[in-house]
């Protein structure tokens, strides 16, 4: 497919992180786009700027897709809920039962061709100990999570979609993604090592001896851009995660670095000792909605290795802008600091 080819291209999940970064990447490639979302939220004022027309729409509605009468080419679908302590039934909606309905519209509309965004956490964390996993390794371990849970079950609806309606679809399975603008995900790093910058030490939890993954959130677009013109990509899935090989203490160290240069000591919190405290808090937000920074998801997490192999997506030719951590963390960290997110 050329851009010639793809002239108009429906993103869900347009007023989130990864949603608003894909506009803006579609646009800059030439693509017309069409934005949809629960609502604008603070991304009106760019949508119109780009001259790209907002749909609201609720995905977990069947019919809420309807409205749009435009002429669609491809559909690249980003939205999704990324929070550990969702409740089953509302992450399952947002997850996979959307999935479902965008499925359906593609199939109604004649889309060329379905850009899913699942997650590497699908593979489950702690069955492949230092090996970087395949696209095609076995799953020995369910995913440990239900967002990871939903976004396995979200890419077996696609799968279905492909094999009983004949959808072509590409899915991608990113990695820790990061860049200007996050408010969760790795931004909670930032947040933290920014927090800690007057104490004697940071805090750790556990050993960080934990091997990392990353990817920038514009290879992440361009990447799906590059599918869009690659038809040899059609329903095959790829790990998005660049060539970084930190742990996790070198992360915070290299954050602190970027942030203060320098360097500060650690005050390690075994994880052992947080495990009671995220079950019970994670209780404690089932039933009230209450939702506490430490999730219990995120100490699952924290305890395995995180290796994925990306030699399917350069053997397409894809290049990353940003091939390890250190390309990409000093310009995002910078844009929090002139944008008064932290002040140094």
């Amino acid at each position: 497919m050329s851009n010639s080819q793809v002239k108009t291209i429906l993103i869900t999940g347009a007023a989130g992180f990864s949603g608003h970064h894909m506009v803006y990447e579609c646009v800059k490639a030439g693509y017309k786009v069409i934005a949809t979302d629960i609502t604008s939220h603070r991304y009106s004022a760019m949508f119109d700027a780009l001259n790209v027309k907002f749909v609201a729409s609720d995905l977990t509605r069947p019919t809420e897709l309807n409205s749009i009468n435009d002429s669609i080419d491809a559909i690249i679908h980003v939205a999704g809920i990324h929070d550990y302590s969702t409740p089953d039934p509302i992450i399952i909606a947002a997850n996979v039962t959307s999935v479902d309905h965008v499925c359906q519209f593609a199939i109604k509309k004649n889309i060329e061709q379905l850009i899913h965004i699942s997650s590497v956490g699908v593979y489950g964390y702690s069955c492949f100990k230092n090996k970087p996993v395949k696209e095609d390794d076995p799953k020995l371990t369910p995913p440990v999570n239900n967002y990871n849970a939903s976004k396995w079950e979200g890419e077996q609806v696609v799968h279905r979609y492909i094999k009983e309606k004949g959808l072509k679809s590409t899915i991608f399975r990113p990695a820790a993604i990061y860049g200007k603008r996050c408010e969760y995900g790795l931004y909670r790093v930032f947040e933290q090592v920014y927090q800690d910058r007057n104490r004697s030490r940071m805090l750790m939890i556990g050993k960080g001896d934990k091997t990392e993954a990353f990817i920038h959130i514009e290879d992440v677009c361009r990447a799906c851009i590059f599918a869009l013109n690659n038809d040899a990509m059609i329903n095959e899935t790829f790990n998005l995660s660049d060539d970084s090989r930190v742990t996790t203490a070198e992360f915070f160290q290299l954050v602190c670095q970027t942030l203060f240069r320098k360097a500060k000591p650690f005050l390690h919190v075994p994880i052992s000792l947080l495990k009671p405290v995220t079950n019970i808090s994670q209780m404690i937000t089932k039933y009230t909605g209450f939702k506490f920074r430490l999730e219990k998801g995120t100490l699952d997490y924290m305890s395995c290795h995180r290796i994925w192999d990306n030699q399917k997506i350069k053997n397409t030719g894809f290049k990353f802008n940003y091939p390890t951590i250190h390309n990409g963390l000093e310009e995002t960290l910078s844009w929090y600091i002139d944008n008064g997110w932290f002040k140094i």
